[in-house]
């Protein structure tokens, strides 16, 4: 399989008080704190709010995929029981491996797939915040309005890799395989993560944007973007 990856290495913060790209979206539940018994609501207010954005700039909507959502909820669940945030599991387990996994990527060598990662505490973890601190990195907002990404997995879990007692972690797999008779041959993995702060520690998010295959975003360096806007 031939595979091309972009890279992209941001680190910066953002107050979650400012006015964010999907702060006029009307999306039931929204603004709904994550919780064991609205999960599913909470992952149609995430993908609601998504192909929202996508609308405003002329972008088709994405629809759900079984096979990513799958992805997606097994790599939110694992970021939580393992503690550790990024794209790359402590195994070295990457995005395409997981996607490989669970049967949406088959062997050829023809497709586009992307992720966008994140946990949050309190109001930080509502999808309207997540989507919010998305839109408002560079590489997670051109994931959501990737015009060449066609579907979409969510996954949410109760907890997050810092604390499993409390909060949620969402994890977003996008994708698109062209019909096998095209012969693009282009393959493309691009992933970015999102980590707030805890609720009572000044209501910011931390964001970093990471390059695919290579580690990053760990919970160090997204506590120190906080405090720097330094480039790698």
């Amino acid at each position: 399989m031939h595979r091309r990856c972009t890279v992209v290495l941001a680190l910066f913060a953002l107050a979650l008080g400012a006015p964010g790209a999907a702060a006029a979206a009307d999306c039931p539940g929204a603004d709904a704190v994550p919780a064991a018994g609205n999960l599913p609501a909470i992952g149609l207010a995430t993908l609601c709010l998504v192909n929202e954005q996508r609308a405003a700039h002329g972008i088709r909507a994405l629809r759900v995929n079984a096979r990513l959502s799958s992805a997606s909820a097994g790599y939110s669940q694992r970021m939580v029981a393992q503690a550790f945030f990024d794209h790359e599991a402590p195994d070295g387990t990457t995005l395409v491996q997981r996607l490989t996994s669970v049967g949406y990527l088959d062997g050829g060598d023809d497709w586009v797939v992307g992720e966008n990662i994140g946990w949050g505490q309190g109001p930080l973890s509502t999808p309207r915040s997540m989507v919010n601190a998305w839109m408002n990195s560079a590489g997670h907002r051109r994931n959501i309005l990737a015009a060449d990404y066609a579907e979409i997995g969510l996954g949410l879990a109760m907890g997050t890799p810092a604390d499993a007692a409390w909060g949620a972690t969402y994890t977003t797999d996008f994708g698109r395989k062209p019909p096998k008779k095209a012969k693009r041959r282009r393959a493309v993995a691009r992933t970015a993560c999102v980590r707030s702060a805890q609720a009572r520690k000044r209501a910011r998010f931390a964001v970093a944007v990471l390059s695919y295959p290579h580690s990053g975003c760990s919970g160090r360096r997204a506590q120190q973007s906080s405090r720097s806007s330094s480039r790698h």
